[in-house]
């Protein structure tokens, strides 16, 4: 006798624009699935539950699938990772909230395995996470993340934001961003309607996120090895033609940009910004824009094109009369930072603080 067994049916969500809430990365009827594909942090595993706890805790009907792919941590460790969850969360949540890990070609439940038709849909997910062309980038410095922000809104002078506005702007959960301001300190000012905004730059908040940019920035850096290599310029007028509105350009460009007058001379090289939210980063525009551009992983062999991605769902570029789209001060000042130009560095950031609203 044969048995059919029919497919759970999911379906990819559109990710990286504006919303009011949280977007699970795929979904199907009455559920929604947060997917994490080779993931190394136990971190972002807490993070994935809250996520889908909050966005159950306003859907009494929603299930939430947390959905790991090919982790690299044992299982021994999600199981204890489960029962923290159970204590935490409230019954009625952690019984519609599931763990799911695909791992060496087996489906693992916790706390009980998917059914057969779950399983072929979740397959189907695996299949198409694992089939990208892009690269797969490290889970997001959500910390690092929301620190920027808050930064950038008090240099633009933008006034003071709500902890809901900046888990949406960021894609993180509501605790993150209340651990990351509590940080802050009195750096922070509370509003009567709980909005909050910087009192001041925050120096040894800042210090700390430059001393762990090497990891919490993901960058990757090219050299042309023909012998001929382009001229900035040169490589700045083939962005432009190819109008990438996920591509903005920073680094010493970007500064000049928002402050003419800064003192720097010559352009060693172009550093560019990609705004990519979801997971994998298509980075074959490099290939585009100079064929002779090779990956390098050097530190001590000058690099002529750095790529720096932001994972947060709002990217903040400005597009001048030109079209070209210019990274956020925030990004700039840490690429001044990143190339030890430390005295236009400051001469940036005070040339900012200064600046008058909407100039």
């Amino acid at each position: 006798m044969c048995v059919t067994v029919t497919i759970m049916k999911f379906k990819k969500t559109e990710q990286g624009r504006a919303s009011n809430s949280y977007r699970p990365d795929w979904a199907g009827e009455g559920v929604w699935i947060e997917v994490k594909t080779r993931l190394q942090a136990i971190r972002a595993v807490r993070d994935g539950f809250f996520q889908l706890a909050n966005a159950m805790a306003d859907k009494p009907a929603l299930q939430g699938y947390l959905f790991l792919i090919e982790p690299t941590i044992t299982e021994e460790r999600l199981r204890d990772e489960w029962e923290k969850a159970k204590k935490t969360f409230r019954p009625e949540i952690i019984k519609r909230l599931k763990l799911f890990i695909f791992k060496e070609g087996r489906f693992i439940g916790i706390p009980t395995d998917p059914e057969p038709a779950l399983c072929k849909g979740l397959n189907l997910i695996c299949e198409d996470e694992l089939s990208h062309g892009g690269i797969l980038l490290p889970n997001p410095d959500f910390n690092s993340e929301i620190l920027k922000i808050i930064i950038y809104q008090w240099i633009m002078k933008l006034g003071p934001m709500t902890s809901s506005w900046l888990a949406e702007t960021v894609g993180c959960n509501y605790r993150t961003v209340a651990t990351t301001i509590e940080s802050l300190g009195n750096a922070i000012v509370r509003l009567s309607d709980r909005r909050v905004e910087l009192r001041y730059f925050p120096k040894d908040d800042w210090t700390r996120l430059l001393a762990k940019s090497n990891k919490s920035r993901i960058t990757m850096r090219y050299a042309d090895r023909s012998g001929q290599p382009r001229s900035i310029d040169s490589l700045l007028q083939r962005l432009k033609r190819m109008r990438l509105h996920e591509v903005a350009v920073g680094g010493i460009l970007g500064a000049r940009h928002f402050y003419p007058k800064i003192d720097l001379m010559g352009t060693p090289r172009l550093d560019l910004v990609v705004h990519c939210p979801c997971k994998y980063a298509d980075i074959d525009f490099v290939e585009q824009l100079d064929p002779a551009l090779k990956r390098e992983d050097d530190p001590d062999i000058p690099a002529t094109l750095v790529l720096h991605f932001i994972r947060r769902r709002e990217k903040f570029f400005e597009t001048d009369s030109g079209e070209v789209p210019w990274a956020d001060p925030v990004e700039c000042l840490l690429d001044l930072h990143e190339v030890r130009l430390e005295p236009q560095a400051l001469e940036f950031l005070n040339a900012l603080k200064h600046k008058e609203k909407n100039q």
